[in-house]
C-alpha cells in the first residue's frame, strides 16, 4: 500500500473513530476523552513510524494495515455510554442501529479488541524496525495530523444534522412541521407549526402560514412577535395559537373571526381585549403574559365560554442591587407581583380553572 493511500485511510479511520466516540459524551466522558487521545496518538505514531516499511512490502502489509485499522475503529464503535435515561452503544448511536446486545457485549468486544490492536502494532512496529526502511514522511505527516483534528469535528456536525433530520422527517409523518418552508412542500399535510426560538429567531408573523389550509396549531412561543396579522380566519382549522413570550402589544378584532379557536396564549404589552373575543364560542383557554395582567384580570367576569385561564406578569429584568432606597425597591417588587387574591376571587365567582 502506497504512501498516499496509507495516509489518507489513517486519516479516515482516525477521524471516524474519534468522531463518533466524541458524538457522545454522557457520564463516561472522561473514558471517551481519554481513550480517543491515548488510541488516537498511538495509532498516529505506529503507522507514521512503520509508513516507509508497509509502503514497500505492500502484498505483506495490506492485511496488517486493514487488521490494525479495523481493531481501531472497534474499539470506539463498541464503547458504551450512558446518561441519565439510558445507554448508548457508540455503533447504534452513529448508525441507528441500537439494540440492547450491542450495549451489553460491548465491553468485553472491546477489551479483545484493545488486545488486538496492541499485539498488531507491536508486529508492525517490530517488522519495521528490523528491515530500516527510509523516507521522508514529513508531506504525509503534517496534512494527516491536521485532518485528523478538524474532520472529526466535521463527522460530530454532520452526524448531528443527519440526526436532527430524520428526527424532523418522522415528526412531520404526524403533521408537526418546525420549518415554515418545509411545510409549504407539505402543505396539506401541515396540521402543527412549532418553531423552536432557540433554532430561529422570528421577528414577526410568517405570513407563510396563511398557505397551511389545515394548520391546527401554531406554536411560536418565544419569539420577538410584535403584532399579529389580519387574514388568520383564513386558516378554518385553527384551534390553538401559541404567541406567549413575544412582544405583542395588541389583540386584533379580527382574530375573532377564527371561530374554532380553542386556546388563545399570548405574550406582550397586551391592556386590553377586544369585546369580541370574549364571546367566542369556541374558545375554552385563555394564557396571558403581560405587565398589565392584574388588571385584566378583572376582564375575565365578562369572557362567556373561558373554563381556564393562566395570567401571569411580563416585566423586564431589574437589578435591585442598583436601587439604594429599600422603600423604593420594596414598593417595586410588590407592584411586580401577580394578584393572587383577585384571582382567587375571580374563580370562585366564574368557577374558572388556573392551567399552563
Amino acid at each position: 500500500m502506497n504512501k498516499t493511500t496509507q495516509a489518507i485511510l489513517l486519516t479516515l479511520v482516525v477521524s471516524i473513530g474519534i468522531g463518533a466516540r466524541l458524538s457522545i459524551l454522557g457520564w463516561l466522558f472522561f473514558l471517551g476523552i481519554g481513550s480517543a487521545l491515548l488510541f488516537g496518538i498511538s495509532h498516529l505514531i505506529v503507522q507514521f513510524y512503520s509508513m516507509n516499511y508497509l509502503a514497500k512490502n505492500e502484498n505483506k502489509s495490506s492485511l496488517l494495515i486493514i487488521l490494525s485499522h479495523l481493531s481501531f475503529l472497534g474499539i470506539f464503535l463498541f464503547q458504551s455510554d450512558f446518561d441519565d435515561s439510558r445507554s448508548y452503544s457508540v455503533l447504534g448511536h452513529t448508525f441507528g442501529v441500537e439494540s440492547e446486545i450491542l450495549n451489553s457485549i460491548g465491553f468485553p468486544i472491546v477489551g479483545i479488541l484493545i488486545i488486538s490492536f496492541i499485539i498488531i502494532s507491536f508486529i508492525i512496529v517490530k517488522k519495521a524496525r528490523r528491515n530500516k526502511v527510509s523516507g521522508n514522511n514529513v508531506k504525509y505527516i503534517v496534512p494527516s495530523v491536521f485532518a485528523s483534528l478538524i474532520l472529526p469535528l466535521i463527522f460530530i456536525n454532520v452526524l448531528y444534522a443527519n440526526k436532527d433530520l430524520q428526527r424532523t422527517k418522522e415528526l412531520e409523518t404526524t403533521g408537526e412541521f418546525n420549518s415554515i418552508n418545509r411545510a409549504l412542500k407539505n402543505s396539506e399535510s401541515a396540521e402543527i407549526i412549532k418553531i423552536n426560538p432557540y433554532q430561529t429567531r422570528i421577528t414577526s408573523f410568517p405570513l407563510e402560514i396563511m398557505e397551511l389550509p389545515n394548520v391546527k396549531i401554531i406554536d411560536l412561543n418565544g419569539q420577538q412577535i410584535s403584532t399579529i396579522p389580519d387574514g388568520l380566519n383564513k386558516l378554518e382549522s385553527l384551534e390553538v395559537l401559541n404567541l406567549l413570550d413575544n412582544n405583542i402589544a395588541e389583540i386584533p378584532k379580527s382574530i375573532c373571526d377564527c371561530e374554532n379557536l380553542k386556546e388563545l396564549r399570548i405574550g406582550g404589552e397586551i391592556q386590553r381585549f377586544p369585546d369580541c373575543l370574549k364571546t367566542m364560542k369556541n374558545l375554552k383557554h385563555l394564557s396571558i403574559q403581560s405587565p398589565y395582567s392584574n388588571e385584566l384580570l378583572d376582564d375575565l367576569r365578562e369572557f362567556e365560554n373561558i373554563e381556564t385561564a393562566h395570567f401571569y406578569l411580563k416585566s423586564d429584568d431589574v437589578d435591585f442591587s442598583l436601587m439604594t432606597d429599600e422603600e423604593t425597591k420594596e414598593n417595586f417588587k410588590n407592584s411586580k407581583k401577580f394578584d393572587k387574591e383577585k384571582w382567587e376571587e375571580i374563580k370562585k365567582e366564574t368557577g374558572l380553572k388556573h392551567k399552563y
